[in-house]
């Protein structure tokens, strides 16, 4: 058995709604340990604690928009979530699944939301030819106990595709959420979301990125006029990248206008981000 990985990140916010005293406060956002050569499946890796969400892209969306991946913008999954999972790679690079086991508690309110139920997923991506991706998540999500009155079941799915070709790439990302009251009257309708998203990207050189995003949201199918237009326009300036090319300090500007279909005003607004990543590596010799 080899631990391969702790990890763990911190994150400090601000509270807006005053209710942490001194207007500041701080989050563990991933705390997990990494087992290789635990389970007797070749190249897996058994990972417990706090750990990533695997459905859709919200475990590997890098903010290449300012707004958070569809997801986490809409409310179908926490980023991360207490519990146990176990991830490997498929023979010959063509493609990695994740199967795992959470508590639905996520890491924003640890300890206020406390889920008796277990909610399970699994993902899986397939690469058939260089600079296509595709792949789908499943979850089934539950909330307060299972004996309770109140109780509501969620079942999720995700359907991603991904295409990249030279300094062009699109994101296509399908989601679908059905809300049941299994405990409740016979008459209670469930209710279905969507969310349909398109991201393409075009990178001019190593210094400059364009994108643009359209999201089309349905909180509810069978209602008429809840549909949400979102429309993003964005540009990203890398100043300085590490020794692997990856980003660490770059500008974000993005335009974002919002359309609905009750025909409500449209919103809009201009945004624009400085983003500075860094991390530190210890080697103990």
């Amino acid at each position: 058995m080899k631990i391969s990985k702790v990890a763990s990140i911190w994150i400090f916010f601000s509270d807006d709604d005053n209710k942490v005293a001194d207007g500041a406060g701080l989050k563990i956002k991933y705390a997990y340990l990494d087992f290789n050569n635990l389970l007797p499946i070749k190249e897996s890796t058994l990972t417990v604690g706090l750990m990533k969400t695997y459905f859709g892209t919200i475990y590997e969306w890098t903010y290449p928009t300012i707004d958070g991946d569809p997801s986490d913008k809409y409310k179908f999954v926490s980023s991360t979530d207490f519990g146990f999972g176990v991830s490997g790679k498929i023979p010959n690079e063509f493609g990695s699944y994740n199967l795992a086991v959470y508590n639905g508690e996520g890491y924003k309110k640890v300890g206020n939301n406390i889920n008796k139920d277990l909610n399970y997923l699994a993902n899986l991506r397939i690469t058939p030819v260089a600079g296509v991706t595709l792949g789908g998540s499943y979850m089934f999500r539950s909330e307060n106990d299972s004996k309770a009155d109140d109780r509501e079941e969620y079942n999720l799915m995700a359907g991603i595709g991904k295409f990249a070709f030279g300094p062009v790439s699109l994101l296509a990302e399908y989601l679908y959420k059905v809300k049941s009251l299994p405990n409740a009257d016979p008459e209670e309708d469930d209710v279905t979301t969507s969310v349909i998203s398109i991201m393409p990207v075009y990178n001019i050189n190593d210094k400059i990125e364009l994108l643009a995003r359209y999201d089309i949201y349905d909180p509810d199918i069978d209602n008429d006029n809840d549909v949400e237009n979102t429309i993003i326009a964005g540009l990203n300036y890398f100043i300085l990248r590490d020794a692997k090319n990856a980003p660490k300090l770059f500008i974000q500007t993005n335009f974002q206008m919002t359309q609905f279909e009750d025909d409500s005003e449209d919103e809009s607004e201009l945004l624009l981000q400085l983003r500075w990543i860094f991390s530190e590596t210890i080697n103990k010799k």
